[in-house]
């Protein structure tokens, strides 16, 4: 039998030594013994890896070491008789979700000294899977994980991601333990031509704040392939006319749409007819427009791509590039103009610069963007350029918002991003500059360089105690610092609105600015703009609340749209007029 002693050795020690004596049978004597510089009954180890001990020890015999785990390694592994040091190390982080344990055995001589050792656990979500791969066709989606940390589970995803991703069976348990869980998911069909990518993170937070997140999963990567790419035998359909709405009161506000990345089956089939009327419906959602519909003129025009995607291996009629870092796009914008003057009414300098043209992009990456001011040799005009994806798809709320936000909002309005971007600290002198030019041609009025009551554009609004209660989404107006993508320096007129994160419509400031510009444009120098006409107008026609995206359901899953559209170009550029 082994038997393992503890006492007080006088050797090679300065200090009292404590030391472990092993052998094959009740006799100490008759095996060999190692005698060590400190207690080693037990080694105990952190959760990392790389976490050590060094243990000292005098054999009287040549010796052996070794481990019955695979988690720590020990070197050397053989000695001679006499003073010996060897190290004891961890060989991985405990991923396993509980504390584990092992031993390590002296041998020598016929006899065997064992030291117990234990490695700390570390906080876990252990994934199965990190990378999913689906055809255009879908499927369903299990994320397989474990975990040991007591909390709320919940899925964050990208922005890009949760339109086609659906939830279908949550991963809450009704206890908390380690243990297996999944969440269940179902990947929509791609109609799309292009290849797309999702990411989420699995997020354990505090059962009574979802705020405070307690462990964050790897990264888990959802990939899916499109519909096979085509390319375009048939032009003739280019540059055809169609007019989707005509104006009934004034000389009408002209709004030009057009596609990006159709090819001709697309428009054969009559999907680009069926984009352009679903893209002009989105426009005429929101007040004031909504209740300003009969003021405007509506054109589609066709744009026939060579093909239907977008990357460097393909060609399509405006050559749209989204950047996927910065959500940003560029278009050759001279093109944009040659379209709109295939409109017959709007081929003249004068029509084109009431216009906004609109070019709807054929692809359901988040992003968006406009061009406000322009030149074409006489001085900046009103015309704008907007470049919109179908956005999650062409039914969804997220394309409605930020073609809204964009056509409606920037380039009727003339409005600024009421946004501000975390860390981005205060406004730079040169943003400031920017802002204050654009206000100088009375654009940018939702927006304030100052946090002072008497000074802010919408001074009299808040003046006025028609405006004083809070309105049907709960907003107040107000003056709220963080603006112009800006936390600091720059004020917007209520906390949330559709200049700020496309939701609950547009608040009073903005309002009025898209009201007046709609009658300038529509009813020209004959029309002035009275204060009290407007109020009335506008209390008659109050924003109607849209359907509300929340943060996160009562099953846990969470959509994380946590990235704002990057701020339009407002620069003023030049642009060439057809010849």
């Amino acid at each position: 039998m082994r038997k393992t002693l503890l006492g007080v050795s006088l050797c090679w020690f300065v200090s009292l030594l404590f030391f472990v004596s092993c052998s094959d049978n009740d006799e100490v004597a008759q095996g060999a013994k190692f005698t060590f510089q400190q207690e080693v009954s037990k080694l105990e180890f952190t959760a990392e890896k790389g976490s050590r001990h060094v243990l000292a020890f005098h054999c009287d015999k040549e010796w052996s070491v070794e481990t019955d785990v695979d988690w720590i390694t020990v070197a050397p592994r053989t000695g001679k008789a006499g003073n010996s040091t060897i190290t004891v190390l961890t060989k991985e982080v405990n991923a396993t979700g509980e504390q584990r344990a092992g031993h390590i055995l002296f041998h020598a001589d016929g006899t065997t000294c064992s030291i117990e050792i234990e490695q700390a656990w570390k906080d876990i979500i252990k994934l199965e899977q990190t990378e999913y791969e689906f055809t255009n066709e879908g499927g369903e989606l299990t994320f397989n994980f474990s975990t040991n940390v007591k909390g709320h589970f919940l899925l964050s995803g990208s922005v890009s991601g949760m339109a086609w991703i659906k939830p279908k069976k949550d991963a809450n348990p009704k206890t908390r333990a380690m243990g297996k869980y999944d969440y269940v998911l179902t990947v929509m069909p791609n109609a799309t031509h292009e290849d797309r990518m999702a990411t989420f993170n699995i997020l354990i937070v505090d059962e009574n704040n979802y705020d405070k997140v307690l462990l964050r999963s790897e990264t888990i990567t959802v990939r899916q392939k499109g519909l096979p790419v085509d390319v375009t035998s048939d032009y003739s359909a280019d540059k055809t006319v169609v007019r989707l709405q005509k104006h009934s009161k004034g000389n009408g506000v002209p709004i030009v749409l057009m596609g990006d990345g159709f090819a001709d089956k697309d428009i054969a089939g009559g999907y680009y007819r069926k984009v352009m009327e679903k893209s002009m419906e989105n426009l005429f959602t929101e007040e004031p427009v909504r209740s300003l519909r009969e003021y405007f003129d509506v054109w589609a025009v066709t744009a026939v791509s060579q093909n239907n995607a977008f990357g460097t291996q393909y060609s399509t009629c405006f050559n749209c590039i989204i950047d996927p870092k910065t959500n940003g796009i560029t278009g050759d914008e001279n093109k944009v103009v040659k379209y709109v003057y295939a409109v017959p009414e709007l081929a003249s300098e004068e029509m084109l610069a009431k216009t906004i043209a609109v070019v709807i992009i054929n692809t359901n990456a988040y992003a968006g963007v406009t061009g406000m001011a322009y030149d074409f040799g006489k001085g900046v005009t009103d015309f704008a350029i907007v470049f919109c994806p179908i956005v999650d798809g062409l039914e969804t709320p997220r394309f409605r918002e930020v073609l809204t936000h964009e056509t409606i909002g920037h380039g009727l309005g003339k409005l600024y991003d009421e946004y501000a971007y975390e860390g981005s600290g205060t406004i730079t002198q040169s943003a400031m500059a920017q802002c204050q030019k654009m206000q100088k041609f009375g654009w940018a009025q939702n927006v304030s360089l100052t946090g002072e009551p008497q000074q802010v554009p919408w001074h009299d609004l808040l003046a006025d105690t028609r405006y004083h209660a809070v309105d049907a989404y709960g907003e107040r107006l107000d003056i709220y610092e963080g603006a112009c993508s800006y936390m600091h320096g720059a004020w917007r007129p209520t906390d949330e609105s559709m200049m700020h994160s496309n939701m609950h419509g547009f608040n009073v400031p903005s309002r009025r600015e898209i009201y007046k510009r709609t009658m300038a444009i529509a009813l020209g120098d004959s029309w002035k703009y009275d204060y009290e006409e407007f109020v009335a107008f506008d209390q008659k026609h109050l924003p109607v609340p849209q359907k509300v995206r929340s943060r996160a359901n009562a099953s846990g899953y969470v959509q994380m749209y946590d990235k704002k559209l990057p701020h339009p170009r407002m620069t003023f550029k030049r642009l060439q007029l057809p010849e």
